[in-house]
């Protein structure tokens, strides 16, 4: 693959770094789409990158939401290595990995986030199960990548595809930690039993899997009970089944699909907003406080 300094953003590869890790290694999942995985991942990111820490977002996901939230549209950049070049071994995973942006990358306003950078995706990952199926140590694929970069970066988060199969497996296998991100209403709720026996299988099979159903967050909660008596029961449900597990919830906000729009994580699109409030209270909740300098 032939990459243009001018038309792409730096890599890894050829960025200048300290090294501080190793990181810690969280994949967010869920069995479904549309339940804040991806709103959740930048977010954080966004937030622990602003309090200082080194902080990579793998977009393991075909729908490549994460990319466009971090600023690309992965059809536009021919020129520019996805994960699904790495995949096919046509790229290394470094040549992957570019600074996140607050806006869409080349427009005039648009500025890279210190301390963030993005694994971007490819539509193309939709094959990746084909492709991996009939590999040895299928599973641990994204194990060896995300053990290539571990030491560069102090945090690595994984967005995960809206489904348990081989791409969730790899994520799961590659980290320390799972967090279920779950809306609150009852199939949401009930999906996290199917994720956490998903994951007593994947250790049952690997010994060597350590992550576990560390953390759960709740997204889009309601407020007040007259925005739905059945999303707010169930939010209670949650709080009580996953008490010791829970993180700060983030309350429904309009906001969140206007930052998405606008390829901007909240701490930039609306920084006083409450949703954003809450994601920077979920990063301190996942032992990620501003740094000291």
């Amino acid at each position: 693959m032939t990459v243009q300094p001018e038309t792409v953003p730096k890599s890894l590869a050829l960025a200048i770094h300290q090294s501080r890790g190793p990181a810690r290694v969280f994949a967010v999942v869920n069995q479904s789409g549309g339940a804040g995985k991806t709103t959740s991942v930048v977010n954080i990111g966004a937030c622990a990158a602003e309090y200082g820490w080194r902080v990579l977002i793998i977009d393991g996901d075909a729908q490549c939401d994460a990319s466009v939230l971090c600023g690309y549209e992965p059809d536009e950049m021919p020129n520019q290595a996805t994960l699904y070049d790495v995949l096919i071994g046509v790229a290394e995973f470094e040549d992957a990995i570019i600074p996140a942006q607050a806006g869409k990358y080349g427009e005039a306003s648009t500025k890279p986030i210190p301390n963030l950078w993005l694994a971007l995706a490819s539509p193309d990952l939709e094959d990746a199960e084909q492709i991996l199926a009939p590999r040895m140590g299928r599973e641990m694929w994204l194990s060896e990548l995300v053990d290539r970069v571990r030491d560069q970066f102090d945090l690595i988060l994984i967005d995960c595809p809206g489904n348990l199969g081989l791409i969730v497996v790899n994520a799961i296998m590659a980290s320390d930690e799972v967090i279920g991100a779950v809306k609150p209403g009852w199939k949401e709720l009930r999906a996290l039993t199917r994720i956490e026996q998903k994951i007593e299988d994947i250790r049952r099979v690997f010994p060597v899997a350590k992550a576990r159903l560390s953390k759960i967050l709740v997204v889009d909660a309601p407020t007040h009970r007259s925005q739905g008596a059945v999303y707010d029961d169930s939010k209670k449900e949650v709080s009580s089944a996953y008490a010791d597990q829970m993180l700060p919830m983030v309350r429904r906000s309009p906001r969140i699909p206007e930052a998405y729009s606008a390829q901007q994580a909240l701490r930039y699109f609306d920084r006083a907003g409450e949703a954003t409030g809450d994601y920077y209270k979920v990063t301190k909740a996942l032992g990620f406080h501003r740094r000291k300098r």
